[in-house]
C-alpha cells in the first residue's frame, strides 16, 4: 500500500475506536495524499466514508485540509520560482538571481555591492495560523511591488521576513521611506522593521548573509 492508503487505514481505525479528533492521524492523511497528488475533494470523500454516515468532526476535517494544503504548497515551491498565492519569489530563485549578478560582476570586473542591495522587511512576531501568515505575506507583496514595480526580485525569506533585490540607484531614501508608510496601513502596532542590507563583495559570502536573514 502507498502512504496515503496506510494513513487512511489508521484513520479508519481511529474513528472506529472513537478517536474522532485524532489530529495526528488527520495530518498524516492530508500530507500523504498531497505528496501523491490526490485531489483534496477525493481525500475528504475518503474521510466521510471513514465516518460511515456520521458527520466528520471539524477537527478531523480541518486537520486533513490544512496538512494537504501545507504539503501541496511546499511541493509546489520546490519546483517553482514563485509562490502562486503571494506572487513572491522563492528563496531558491533569489539565490539564483544573486548567483547571476556575481557571475556578471566577475565578467565585467565590477562589484555587486556597489550596484545592488537588499531591502529587508521583518514583520512583528505574532501568533497566527498558516492562512493568516499567507495573507500577511500577500499584504507585504502588494506593498513592495507598489514601490518596486520593475524587474526587481521580491522574495520571502521566512514566515516573517521578506526582501527586495534591487539596484542601488533605486534604493535612495524616497523609495526606502515609502515602504514602511505603505506597510503601516496594514500592520499598525508594532510596525514592521525595514532596513537596507548590503551585499558582500564576493559570492562566497552570500550564503552566510542569506542564512542570517532566514534564520
Amino acid at each position: 500500500m502507498n502512504p496515503f492508503d496506510v494513513s487512511y487505514v489508521d484513520l479508519d481505525s481511529a474513528v472506529r475506536a472513537g478517536q474522532v479528533d485524532a489530529v495526528d492521524v488527520a495530518h498524516e492523511v492530508g500530507a500523504s495524499a498531497a505528496s501523491l497528488g490526490v485531489p483534496l475533494h477525493e481525500v475528504l470523500d475518503r474521510v466521510e466514508r471513514a465516518f460511515d454516515g456520521l458527520e466528520p468532526s471539524f477537527a478531523m476535517v480541518r486537520g486533513v485540509a490544512v496538512a494537504w494544503a501545507e504539503t501541496s504548497r511546499a511541493l509546489q515551491l520546490e519546483t517553482s520560482c514563485e509562490d502562486p498565492l503571494t506572487q513572491l519569489s522563492t528563496l531558491a530563485h533569489l539565490r539564483h538571481s544573486l548567483d547571476g549578478l556575481y557571475r556578471g560582476a566577475v565578467r565585467d570586473d565590477s562589484t555587486v555591492t556597489d550596484r545592488h542591495g537588499l531591502v529587508v522587511v521583518e514583520l512583528p512576531r505574532q501568533a497566527g495560523q498558516v492562512l493568516e501568515q499567507a495573507l500577511h505575506a500577500v499584504d507585504v507583496s502588494v506593498a513592495l511591488r507598489t514601490v518596486f514595480p520593475g524587474d526587481e526580485v521580491i522574495a520571502q525569506l521566512s514566515p516573517r521576513r521578506f526582501c527586495v533585490l534591487a539596484e542601488r540607484r533605486r534604493l535612495d531614501q524616497p523609495p526606502l521611506s515609502l515602504v514602511p508608510v505603505l506597510l503601516r496601513r496594514t500592520f499598525e502596532s508594532p510596525p514592521p522593521r525595514v532596513w537596507l542590507e548590503l551585499l558582500p563583495p564576493v559570492a562566497q559570502d552570500v550564503t552566510w548573509v542569506l542564512d542570517a536573514l532566514t534564520g
